[in-house]
């Protein structure tokens, strides 16, 4: 390639190609430089590959041929060449905007991400807290739920022991009254039949004996008891009637010892009811606190998911932005190596010429004055002999 000449302001000027005048044919650089066009021409999508082929082939012939020799055909095949050159760049200009494009779209996704994982982190962080507070409330539940067992059990065994006196007083009174309906009185009126007067006065015995009777009284009940009313003596109506006088002495004490601890045992029996109750609603809250604390655990669990699918999606994020930024780099260096490869060729080959540039013109350079005598001496000098004769015949 020819060296790059020097302007009149010393920058240096793109150099003129020139066809050398020993040479047959285009030189080396022009076939080098038509050899980026055909191959360019070659490269194109949009054209068929009959129509390409023709075009590469008469890139020597035309673009490199001088301009000022082409012919109106060559020219012609020139502009066909220039028509998918350009195409060529439209379609590298087209997928660097697409490329560009594509990483505005993804870096809008990737802050769009972004702030989804922030968003998911904060509600996760909420529902942990939630979980949490419920895991904790379920437990005091549970602490207060066997307090109230505790306290119920405590209530119900004072109760128990408070009422075993009275249970068995109440036993005592009930079994002296029904004792006193159904036998002593029938054995008393006669009405009880023989067959069965054995058996109620072994009761009445046994029941004297149970109640703490004197031994002596009890020893004359069989004889006393066995004859009909009509057939008992004096002393036989006297053992009667101190037998009934000590079954009513022990029903009174009876139903004086139920009754002054029958409060007591009102209290205790209200004790146990209140325990029980609150040991009911301890359960009820341990078993909504359960429910609250799984619920939250489960929307916790929700939220951690959805917190990794957004990191995840985050990830995949910074790994589009990458190949996006790689695709708007390889796009602008596909651009840059037509437009200084196969265009820059193009547009050399478009003014290749063999009329050699015009020779610089050289710079004025100043000189001091020359004095008189020496300029009356130069121009002596200088004088012509036909000068110097015209002087002499003067």
């Amino acid at each position: 390639r020819p060296a790059a000449r020097m302007s009149r302001g010393g920058a240096a000027e793109e150099p003129v190609l020139k066809k050398p005048a020993a040479a047959s044919g285009p030189s080396g650089h022009v076939k080098s430089l038509c050899n980026k066009v055909a191959k360019a021409l070659l490269a194109s999508p949009e054209y068929p590959d009959e129509v390409k082929h023709m075009l590469a082939n008469t890139v020597t012939g035309s673009l490199g041929e001088p301009k000022e020799k082409r012919h109106a055909i060559q020219d012609s095949t020139i502009d066909m060449v220039r028509q998918v050159m350009e195409s060529l760049r439209a379609a590298a200009q087209s997928k660097l905007v697409e490329a560009e494009t594509k990483l505005e779209t993804v870096f809008k996704e990737t802050e769009e991400r972004q702030k989804s994982v922030e968003t998911a982190a904060a509600t996760l962080e909420e529902r942990t807290k939630t979980a949490d507070a419920a895991k904790s409330e379920h437990a005091k539940s549970t602490s207060a739920r066997m307090a109230a067992k505790q306290a119920l059990a405590s209530a119900e065994q004072e109760q128990t022991t408070g009422n075993a006196g009275l249970a068995v007083a109440e036993e005592k009174k009930r079994r002296l009254e029904t004792s006193l309906e159904t036998i002593y009185g029938p054995i008393k009126s006669g009405e009880m039949p023989a067959a069965e007067a054995q058996d109620g006065i072994k009761k009445i015995e046994k029941l004297g004996k149970d109640l703490g009777f004197d031994a002596s009284l009890l020893q004359t009940v069989p004889a006393a008891f066995a004859k009909a009313p009509s057939d008992r003596g004096s002393f036989d109506d006297l053992v009667m009637s101190q037998v009934e006088a000590e079954f009513k002495k022990h029903l009174a004490t009876l139903t004086d010892e139920f009754a002054n601890g029958e409060p007591a045992m009102k209290d205790r029996a209200a004790k146990v009811e209140a325990a029980s109750n609150e040991h009911a609603q301890a359960l009820a809250f341990e078993e909504a606190a359960k429910t609250a604390k799984e619920a939250s655990r489960t929307e916790q669990k929700e939220a951690e998911t959805e917190h990794k699918a957004m990191l995840k999606a985050q990830q995949q994020g910074a790994s589009d932005m990458r190949t996006a930024s790689a695709g708007v780099d390889a796009a602008k260096a596909e651009l840059t190596e037509l437009d200084e490869g196969a265009l820059a060729a193009f547009g050399e080959l478009l003014e290749f010429t063999e009329i050699p540039p015009p020779a610089p013109i050289p710079a004025q350079e100043e000189q001091d004055p020359a004095p008189a005598t020496d300029a009356a001496a130069l121009a002596a000098d200088a004088a012509t002999p036909a000068d110097a004769a015209d002087a002499a015949s003067a």
